[in-house]
């Protein structure tokens, strides 16, 4: 397997020391006035802006426990793939049973409206039921689209790029049942709609990949899964040390249910947290997200590809649908450590690895790298959420910002 060597140029250099240094400036600042006042009590955004404004919470708003904790938060962001954007997120934690056997469950909505005239709706629900005996889970997007494509597998160009344009929707819901501690059997359906695809930025009568393996106006995949899930988390916002979660899912697309072809896929997910150190707020993470096709063959958009995970999260360094092939593997590491007493400054520093398999024999040829560091703010310290914003550099010369309400994974 071929490992691309990175390059990196001197603006991505100045801009990845200037977040390392004004993340250190920060937390020296902020531990410095947190030992002055009290070095045990831990603060969020709201606690912040209450003390900067000398807002006092009243006593009944203490006592009352909170049964739904919410954050909502207008936000100006980047990415590779959007530019700047307008967003506003919404994330709601909250127990449906005991805090003592019952997981957090969780609803995250956002609104994102970007500088590049892309307007993306993402929805997703995690809900567990008392003593976690049921877990749905949610993933709901509508989005008004157009995405860079640069061909097939790992050898693909940056020079070859062509715009894609396309809305999509996708709804895929998921129920599992307990079958042992922390292990759930489950079934679900799966439905992916790009409807308005059409490509643009081509040089009169250029043959590409896109065009030669099918130029629809739309395409549907629909079809039922089989889940399995082990999940020992007790917040999937902010998994804690000893904690770990394995996902697998068997998808078959049926045409007599509306699918634009028959295939099948394998979907693995995998993570894992160890503590780093004596505090537990020091983790080591890792993530292993690999997508396998078993037969048939996909519309070109529901390949395997670059940062289409559930929360668009993986490889960060990259845009959606960079490296695309019938078969990915992928594997991150992050450390995540505590910066400020107070908690409410916190870092990451992160690396992954991701490959595409190659259209002629759908073998495994180029390992794609990619490193970054994230600056965590803490939003809600009940239900431990953290404002994320990452950069990373990658392999082929990308390099950006990236915005994230929880962690990666």
């Amino acid at each position: 397997m071929k490992i691309i060597k990175y390059h990196i140029d001197k603006q991505c250099l100045k801009s990845f020391k200037l977040i390392i240094l004004t993340v250190f400036f920060v937390s020296s600042f902020t531990g410095y006035s947190q030992i002055e006042k009290d070095s045990t009590e831990q603060i969020d955004l709201p606690i912040l802006l209450r003390k900067l404004f000398n807002v006092e919470e009243s006593d009944s708003a203490k006592k009352k426990e909170k049964k739904v904790l919410l954050s909502i938060l207008p936000a100006i962001g980047y990415t590779i793939q959007t530019g700047f954007t307008v967003d506003v997120i919404s994330n709601n934690a909250f127990q449906l049973g005991d805090k003592e056997n019952t997981n957090l469950s969780s609803v995250t909505f956002q609104v994102e409206l970007s500088q590049r005239k892309q307007l993306s709706m993402p929805f997703n629900i995690v809900i567990w039921s008392p003593e976690n005996k049921w877990n749905f889970v949610s993933d709901w997007r509508f989005l008004m689209y157009h995405q860079l494509n640069y061909g097939l597998g790992g050898s693909s160009l940056i020079e070859d790029e062509i715009f894609i344009n396309f809305n999509y929707l996708r709804v895929h819901q998921t129920a599992y049942r307990e079958i042992a501690k922390n292990t759930y059997a489950g079934v679900g359906y799966n439905l992916d709609y790009h409807t308005k695809i059409r490509q643009t930025h081509i040089k009169d009568n250029e043959v590409n990949d896109f065009s030669e393996y099918g130029d629809p106006s739309k395409t549907l995949s629909s079809g039922f899964t089989l889940n399995g899930l082990f999940d020992k988390r007790k917040n999937s916002i902010s998994p804690r040390h000893g904690e770990h979660y394995a996902n697998v899912i068997y998808k078959n697309n049926f045409k007599q249910i509306g699918s634009s072809s028959d295939w099948s896929s394998l979907f693995i997910d995998l993570r894992t947290y160890f503590k780093l150190g004596k505090s537990p707020d020091n983790i080591l993470a890792f993530w292993s997200y690999n997508q396998f096709v078993l037969g048939g063959t996909p519309p070109f958009l529901d390949l395997p590809s670059t940062g289409w995970d559930a929360y668009t999260n993986f490889a960060r360094q990259y845009r959606q649908g960079r490296y695309v092939g019938k078969s990915l593997l992928y594997l991150e590491s992050e450390y995540r450590f505590k910066i400020s007493r107070n908690g409410f400054f916190n870092g990451s520093v992160f690396a992954n690895g991701h490959s595409v398999s190659e259209w002629s024999n759908n073998k495994f040829k180029h390992f794609i790298p990619g490193v970054g560091c994230s600056v965590r703010l803490k939003m809600n310290t009940d239900s431990d959420l953290n404002l994320v914003v990452s950069y990373g550099v990658a392999a082929d010369g990308s390099q950006g910002f990236f915005f994230n309400l929880g962690e990666a994974f």
